[in-house]
């Protein structure tokens, strides 16, 4: 499928898995420049995450510039059976999301929904409206698979500008316009995303305060709360236990599919 944007005179395409030699490699280099390396250390080394690309290869996509044939956005989305009301998902997120789609394969369980476990866009590309697209992708790949409904724990672009804000209240916050404050949010909520919930404790890391002194580049001299690079979240350092827990909070987005009947991509 290709992209016109007109404004820029550019092109691009998406591809998946079957269409791109080197795909895999090419998707964990954007994925690896656009989220902070704290969060994703060590992620590729997991079997299951590589499983993504091996047992669902249709789900997984990226945005190539055709006049580079460079790959400049990416995403990652696994079906799943959620048979509840969406103000129900886990506050676990997707740490809940990475496992429940395991439990899912083994029990046989039909899937009905689809759930975005990442979405990335190379720093440079950021800001150019590139995210509608993605989207929009997103939401015609459940439909054509005849999944109802498409999920995801967001992580809110700017919120580790704000810290020590509670994100109960981070996304109450408007723009001049009225608008959500946080761009990716709203950008969703623009393509027609419902907010379910906050999912608190959505991806929760533990280290020892070594190994977190080496994912963040800074020491830690003593037990208390520090603010990292890009956290959402102060990180928590236990000198007791010699250990550094992280719990991000996401937020949970939905979009009923049933809604988009005749939604079109390249309109």
């Amino acid at each position: 499928m290709t992209i016109q944007l007109i404004q820029r005179n550019l092109e691009y395409s998406f591809v998946t898995p079957n269409e791109t030699s080197d795909f895999v490699q090419k998707t964990i280099n954007v994925f690896e420049q656009a989220y902070p390396k704290f969060l994703i250390h060590d992620v590729w080394a997991d079997p299951d995450s590589l499983a993504l690309f091996e047992i669902y290869p249709e789900f997984q996509f990226g945005l190539v510039e055709a006049t580079t044939q460079r790959m400049i956005a990416q995403g990652n989305c696994i079906p799943l059976a959620w048979e509840s009301r969406f103000d129900e998902l886990p506050e676990e997120g997707c740490d809940w999301a990475l496992a429940k789609w395991l439990e899912d394969r083994e029990q046989n369980r039909q899937p009905n929904a689809l759930c975005v476990v990442s979405i990335s866009i190379l720093p440079e590309y950021q800001g150019k409206n590139l995210s509608q697209y993605l989207i929009g992708y997103m939401k015609e790949l459940a439909q054509s698979h005849g999944l109802s409904s498409l999920i995801m724990a967001a992580r809110p672009s700017l919120k580790y500008l704000y810290p020590l804000t509670p994100i109960e209240r981070y996304i109450t916050w408007r723009d001049k316009n009225g608008l959500l404050f946080d761009s990716w949010l709203r950008a969703n909520v623009k393509q027609g995303a419902k907010i379910a919930g906050i999912c608190f404790k959505s991806t929760t890391i533990r280290d020892t305060i070594a190994g977190w002194e080496n994912r963040v580049g800074m020491r830690f001299p003593e037990t208390g709360d520090y603010i990292i690079s890009n956290g959402l979240v102060p990180l928590k350092i236990d000198y007791p236990n010699n250990m550094g827990i992280y719990i991000e909070p996401n937020v949970w987005l939905y979009y009923d599919i049933h809604f988009s009947i005749g939604f079109k991509l390249f309109s």
